[in-house]
């Protein structure tokens, strides 16, 4: 579905992004897990086709992402940090239009749009001006406007930071039954939370790339990151590292390992 191959973005003499690679299946999550800066955002628009990578493909659906960078944009549903909606349009009117967009029936995105509202509890703000809405209104709609088609390929940045832990957990929940019909999930967060509700899973329907300085330091399942970050079993109640635990590990391996290259420079 999703395939990545050593992509690089540099703005000047910034490398905001270097060699990732990574695929994501159908009916697969992947959790780009980060703090702010990390190259997470950077990732995902190079995903979407809507930033041309410095070095490195993107395919979706084995279409390239810079020579047909339409027809990827047609098999994805992205959805931004800032949602960007039209101030002046009722939420109910603003999802038609991008239903019309989409080339759906005018039926269908009707049963849509009323499905995915009382999804999120919006129907009684259905024909307000999303101007008068709250932050956390606004991100639901963001939401429903990436997935309103269904698309192959799910792109969400930051998706529910502004809502509160039940609207979270539903949201959650919605993207994880996307994932069940067959939709391909990427998701970046900098909440540990979400990324354990979305990534953590010890199959290969799931995986968290940790990401730090524009680089992906791991990037697998539960079992994998384990591993790779050294830490143990707490053998006194056979407690498993949890996704904290690991993060941080991984974190501070890299930056212990990036020191050691340091120094072995400045000395040679």
């Amino acid at each position: 579905m999703l395939e990545v191959r050593s992509i690089a973005k540099r703005y000047g003499d910034v490398l905001a992004l270097t060699d990732l690679t990574v695929d994501v299946g159908e009916r697969s999550c992947l959790v780009l897990l980060g703090r702010n800066g990390a190259g997470k955002t950077t990732a995902l628009r190079c995903m979407a086709g809507v930033l041309a990578p410095s070095a490195g493909t993107v395919r979706v659906d084995g279409i390239d992402a810079a020579s047909e960078p339409a027809a990827v944009r047609a098999r994805v549903g992205l959805m931004p940090e800032l949602p960007g909606l039209y101030e002046r349009m009722s939420a109910r009117a603003y999802l038609d239009y991008f239903g019309a967009i989409y080339e759906m029936a005018p039926d269908v995105r009707k049963r849509r749009i009323d499905e995915l509202l009382d999804l999120f509890e919006l129907t009684d703000a259905g024909d307000r001006w999303l101007g008068t809405f709250s932050k956390g209104m606004r991100q639901k709609v963001a939401l429903i406007r990436a997935t309103l088609h269904r698309p192959r390929l799910v792109l969400a940045d930051e998706p529910t930071s502004a809502l509160d832990p039940d609207s979270a957990r539903r949201a959650w929940a919605y993207l994880k039954d996307l994932q069940a019909h067959g939709c391909a999930l990427v998701i970046c967060t900098h909440n540990m939370e979400e990324a354990e509700h979305l990534g953590a899973s010890d199959g290969g329907d799931a995986a968290i790339g940790i990401m730090s300085a524009g680089r992906a330091l791991a990037i697998g399942n539960m079992s994998s990151l384990r591993a790779r970050s050294g830490l143990p079993v707490r053998s006194e109640m056979r407690e498993l590292p949890t996704l904290q635990d690991i993060y941080l590990a991984v974190i501070s391996n890299h930056s212990g390992n990036h020191q050691h290259e340091l120094a072995e420079s400045r000395s040679a």
